[in-house]
């Protein structure tokens, strides 16, 4: 759904779900604002609310679990979205991603895959993709610690002389505070479908997904916590505008750095749909604004009993994950592994529950990850 602003949800689910993991909330290519497919409220909606992006219901704000299957293409249970975005060759592209966790370090990766007559009925899977753009680990900072400070969003350039037609724009965030373990590498892919206008010609050559991520490439399998100076990009190069074609296999890229470097987004405060954008909203997302039923819908019910069971296996999980042999890891390592278990738990309790439980009892299970000592 187009909007000038995001919707309350959107902004909400930035606070209230920011302790699990994250999704990618709202989209904005050139002045034009788009909801992402919520999945912990779109799937308690009547109707459903209609989307650019697919959806991925019951595989709440987590990675993927195997990047090796067709989760990896556009999350787990991806489900093909009911709209297209009308967008220009040329146009900045910005996602904006619920909290991130600061522990969650690593690169992002934006792909187009052309999808012929209607991108809403393919099988994402058969598609060639290519890059468009990408960032990691350049002078000491990840891209991840930037999007952070860049209100949580990134921005891109679709190539301009890219040949007009639709297509999926895929884009992901990798998570690498556990890479040190195969399969240990957390995805969090997501797909969009777009029209794309212009008189470009340009059909570059792609990768296929899955099988362009293996598990032992040097960015996929990689311990982030032993002395790293350099960092490869899992994937191929991205397509630059005027080269013809990209290349279709995993070429180095130690100390790489962004095609086109995360810009600070600008918010549109006009209540049409297309209009410029204001001088003022630098580095905010879109104001929330009235929200329909349809787009705010009530999450269902919870008995306090399921909440209190559920906050309790959560905590049990924590202290089992922080009695859990790990004298391999260091501090920084064991830490990581008891928070990831917690967003574990949360992420299946709300993907159970809606959402409707009661955070603060699990909130102490996480206390006792910071409490471990080496």
């Amino acid at each position: 759904m187009k909007s000038t602003s995001a919707t309350k949800f959107s902004v909400l689910a930035a606070a209230t779900f920011a302790a699990a993991h994250g999704i990618v909330s709202d989209i904005k290519f050139d002045n034009d604002w788009y909801t992402s497919s919520l999945v912990y409220q779109d799937p308690y909606a009547n109707p459903v609310p209609e989307r650019i992006t697919w959806s991925f219901f019951g595989s709440g704000n987590g990675p993927v679990a195997d990047f090796t299957t067709k989760d990896i293409v556009c999350n787990g249970n991806a489900k093909a979205a009911a709209l297209v975005a009308d967008v220009k060759a040329g146009a900045t592209a910005t996602f904006y991603w619920t909290v991130w966790p600061e522990s969650h370090k690593g690169p992002v990766m934006t792909y187009l895959a052309n999808c012929g007559d209607d991108c809403r009925t393919v099988d994402p899977s058969t598609l060639s993709y290519f890059k468009i753009d990408h960032a990691g680990y350049e002078n000491g900072e990840w891209i991840s610690d930037k999007i952070i400070a860049n209100n949580n969003s990134y921005s891109l350039t679709i190539p301009e002389d890219i040949a007009p037609g639709n297509y999926i724009i895929r884009h992901e965030l990798l998570a690498l505070h556990s890479a040190y373990d195969e399969l240990g590498a957390q995805f969090y892919p997501m797909c969009a479908n777009i029209k794309i206008s212009g008189s470009g010609t340009a059909n570059p050559a792609g990768v296929t997904f899955p099988g362009t991520y293996k598990k032992d490439d040097a960015g996929i399998l990689v311990n982030i916590y032993n002395g790293l100076t350099s960092y490869q990009i899992p994937g191929p190069e991205p397509y630059k505008s005027g080269s013809g074609s990209s290349t279709s296999d995993n070429a180095a890229d130690a100390v790489s750095s962004s095609s086109s470097a995360a810009k600070t987004p600008v918010a549109s405060t006009s209540a049409v749909e297309k209009s410029a954008a204001s001088s003022t909203a630098a580095v905010e997302k879109p104001a929330a604004s009235s929200t329909s039923a349809v787009e705010k819908p009530a999450a269902p019910a919870t008995s306090a009993a399921a909440a209190k069971t559920t906050a309790a296996a959560a905590t049990t999980t924590a202290a089992a994950a922080a009695k859990t042999d790990v004298s391999t890891l260091n501090l920084s390592q064991k830490i990581n592994k008891c928070l990831d278990d917690i967003n574990i738990a949360i992420a299946k309790a709300q993907s159970k529950n809606g959402g409707a439980i009661d955070f603060s009892k699990i909130e102490a299970g996480r206390t006792q990850c910071y409490q471990m000592t080496a």
